[in-house]
This record gives C-alpha cells, sequence and structure tokens, in this order.
C-alpha cells in the first residue's frame, strides 16, 4: 500500500532536469544500484558494454561509454520496427561523480526515513494484471491483453 501512494522526484536545481519515481519504481531503482555501478565501472576504464533497464512506467537508466553519465529518462513507444523505444528530453544524466553523490544520499535518505525500506515492488497474481500494469508493462498493446485472456479462459 506504501508504495502506491509514495511519489518521489529527484530534481538538479542548476539544469531544472527531474526524474519522477512512484514506490515500486523507487524501488526497482534501488534494488539495481549494484548492477548499475558495476557498469559504471567498467564504463570508466572505456569498455562498451551500453546498459539500459526499464524500472517502471515508462522510465528507463542507462550506462553508456559514448555519455559518461548514469542517464535516468523517460522513454516512448514508436511505430519503427527497428527501433520501437526513443528516449525524451524529460531526464536526469549524471555524471560518475554525481552518481556517487546520489547513492550516498540513498543511504542518508534510508537512515533518516526507515520507512522507505517497506517500498514494496510491483506486483500482480496473474499475468493480465501484469500485463494491465502500467508500472510493470507500459508499452502493452490491447491485441495482447486480449490475446492473454482468451487463453487463460480456454
Amino acid at each position: 500500500m506504501f508504495s502506491k501512494i509514495m511519489k518521489l522526484s529527484l530534481k538538479i536545481i542548476r539544469t531544472k532536469k527531474c526524474a519522477y519515481f512512484t514506490g515500486a519504481r523507487w524501488k526497482r531503482f534501488i534494488s539495481d544500484i549494484d548492477t548499475i555501478d558495476a557498469h559504471v565501472g567498467v564504463a570508466t576504464v572505456g569498455k562498451t558494454m551500453p546498459y539500459r533497464k526499464h524500472i517502471g512506467g515508462t522510465w528507463h537508466i542507462s550506462v553508456d561509454n559514448n555519455y559518461p553519465r548514469v542517464d535516468i529518462r523517460w522513454w516512448y513507444e514508436t511505430f519503427d520496427v527497428g527501433n520501437p523505444l526513443k528516449p525524451t528530453r524529460i531526464s536526469i544524466a549524471l555524471t560518475y561523480h554525481n552518481w556517487d553523490n546520489l547513492k550516498r544520499a540513498i543511504v542518508r535518505m534510508a537512515e533518516e526515513i526507515p520507512a522507505m525500506t517497506a517500498v514494496s515492488h510491483c506486483w500482480q497474481d496473474s499475468q493480465i494484471q501484469q500485463m494491465l500494469c502500467n508500472e510493470c508493462t507500459p508499452y502493452t498493446d490491447i491485441m495482447d491483453t486480449n490475446l492473454v485472456k482468451a487463453a487463460e479462459a480456454a
């Protein structure tokens, strides 16, 4: 219940760039910090290992050594066959130094607000519920949902 009502935003004051988190999105982001950190470590030594992960809603986090940043960005769906998702300008692009600062702030926030650890991932009882959840599968086509409903009924 707590994850449904919690809303959190990160904002860079100087650039006014923002990233928005629901409780479930925040939990996915927090649980992926070690993986993101490993990709940052690889990118800092110049290895090419692009990384992008859906963290909820239409938000993705990515690390790529072509752009030495940890990018928390809102994406949108296109109907291009080769590239169905494209990034928007709504994002926060953190330098690796600022990424370390954010990690320290997250640890401090968890110490100051212990209730943050009670936030849970999205969960559903069936595949249909997951497909209808805008947080888990925001790009689901209604035809896909109808096919799964028909298969479950059979």
